[in-house]
């Protein structure tokens, strides 16, 4: 039995007699109080998550050090997905934020963006957008499609302009190798010539070779005379004595320079010439045939060669709370990926490893720009309204201390509410608004504070930030191809 299985059987019987009341599998369905809590569930994933990573554990590595990074670092780390010896972190500019990475995260800082690539597998791009296309023609050369895995979590930027401005950049890499090829072979032609030039050449058989060619040429133009003579005889143009005279001042055929053809050799060798005319009309066929099959499989090569080239790159849009194993996350690929079936196994990799520090879905990557407006940006809308809920304990009477765990604990509980229960937030809200109570007294200054439409137009410019800065970092011609699909 594998470790995942031993683990999974030892979970079972563990949790056997508190599964035991509940009846629905699905939190996510029923809408009785009975249903299944979610704790349960997170402490299921996180024990397969950890099962899973004890056979292998991924090499990652962090291009760019910023507090997300870390946050995902720390949640890999305490989830059991990746073990903090096989994380590596390009260096921060801030000599705290590299000895919070070293000490805290327990990571390695290595010391280029190169070295995170020679050291990683998996390899998370958490780098602000603007600053990603100049990362990318950093490590474009060093990227092993074989090998790497590209996580990207730049805000707004679509999978295809990373895979375009790596292989761009590859392509002009090449060009420049190529240009300093041609000029070292072109060096190298240059010297041969002058040692050509310098070498002894045979002229006597280069005079006696042109010597030959104007005796040939000549004695071909005194053929090409006698026969038009005798086909002038033969035709009755000329007399007999008049084709001897002008035979006689063109001269005899001379057979030391080319042989005399009698009738019956003339005539084999025509026979002869129009068989190889034939061959030759055959042997063009047959290889137009062989270009055509050989471009045929040229092109079926170039489309394999480019399939097995094309960067491997999942998008990802994690939140902080990944660093207490509560993230709600997102991941997606390309509307076009060079091999869909890796693809898709890139991206069930990326979802196992996310999911190691919390929930993580699957969507197209048209939604990816709404995530950022829910989740990504979501933790400090809810820090903002804990602060003012606990802002208004205070203002109530009760001591700060009291008045933050009192809200914080609050949002937390409401929240396993929505998710364990299943039921509408509205739903529970009415549960809570007795008729003439204090809650519906509250609810009612929050709804002409326009509570719902704030937060909903919050979203909505988070989301719409983050198309901008796809299109600032060079993702515009993306973006205008997934909006037209």
């Amino acid at each position: 039995m594998t470790a995942l299985g031993s683990t999974l059987a030892m979970f079972s019987l563990a949790r056997l007699s508190r599964l035991a009341p509940y009846k629905h599998a699905n939190p996510r369905v029923s809408t009785r109080r009975d249903a299944r809590p979610l704790r349960v569930v997170v402490n299921f994933r996180a024990a397969t998550a950890r099962a899973a990573a004890a056979d292998i554990q991924p090499r990652i590595g962090f291009i760019g050090a910023g507090s997300m990074a870390e946050a995902m670092a720390r949640g890999f780390v305490q989830g059991g997905v990746a073990s903090a010896s096989n994380i590596s972190v390009s260096p921060s500019t801030k000599p705290d934020r590299n000895a919070s990475w070293s000490e805290d995260v327990g990571a390695t800082v290595v010391g280029s963006n190169l070295e995170v690539m020679e050291s990683s597998d998996v390899v998370f791009l958490s780098v602000k957008p603007h600053i990603l296309p100049v990362v990318l023609e950093e490590i474009a050369e060093a990227v092993d499609p074989s090998r790497h895995l590209l996580v990207s979590v730049a805000a707004g930027v679509p999978v295809e302009f990373i895979e375009k401005t790596l292989r761009k950049a590859t392509e002009k890499k090449n060009k420049k190798d190529m240009k300093e090829m041609r000029v070292t072979v072109i060096d190298h032609g240059d010297a041969m010539d002058d040692m050509d030039e310098d070498s002894d050449s045979d002229d006597e058989d280069d005079d006696m070779d042109d010597e030959m060619k104007m005796k040939m040429k000549e004695e071909k133009k005194k053929r090409k005379q006698l026969k038009k003579l005798k086909s002038l005889l033969e035709d009755g143009v000329i007399t007999r004595d008049e084709f001897e005279a002008k035979s006689a001042s063109v001269g005899p055929p001379d057979p030391t320079i080319m042989p005399v053809e009698t009738e019956e050799e003339r005539r084999l060798r025509k026979e002869q010439k129009k068989m190889m005319k034939m061959r030759e009309k055959e042997e063009k066929k047959a290889m137009k045939m062989r270009e055509k099959e050989e471009k045929e499989l040229a092109k079926e090569a170039e489309k394999e060669e480019k399939r097995k080239s094309a960067p491997r790159v999942v998008r990802v849009m994690p939140n902080t709370p990944c660093m207490v194993g509560a993230a709600a996350s997102a991941a997606c690929v390309g509307d076009e990926p060079a091999d869909p079936m890796l693809a898709a196994s890139d991206l069930d990799s990326v979802v196992r490893l996310m999911r190691g520090c919390g929930e993580c879905v699957v969507v197209p990557e048209r939604l990816m720009d709404a995530v950022v407006g829910v989740s990504g940006s979501g933790p400090a809308y809810v820090f903002q309204f804990i602060e003012a809920l606990a802002d208004g304990g205070v203002a109530a009477g009760l001591p700060r201390v009291d008045a933050n765990l009192l809200a914080a604990q609050t949002v937390m509980g409401a929240s396993k509410m929505v998710l364990e229960t299943g039921s509408h937030p509205g739903e529970l809200k009415d549960k809570v608004c007795s008729p003439g109570g204090t809650t519906i007294r509250a609810v009612h200054e929050l709804e002409k504070g326009g509570l719902r439409a704030t937060v909903m137009s919050a979203v909505m410019a988070s989301a719409a930030r983050s198309a901008e800065l796809g299109k600032m970092s060079g993702g515009k011609d993306e973006d205008k191809k997934r909006k037209k699909k």
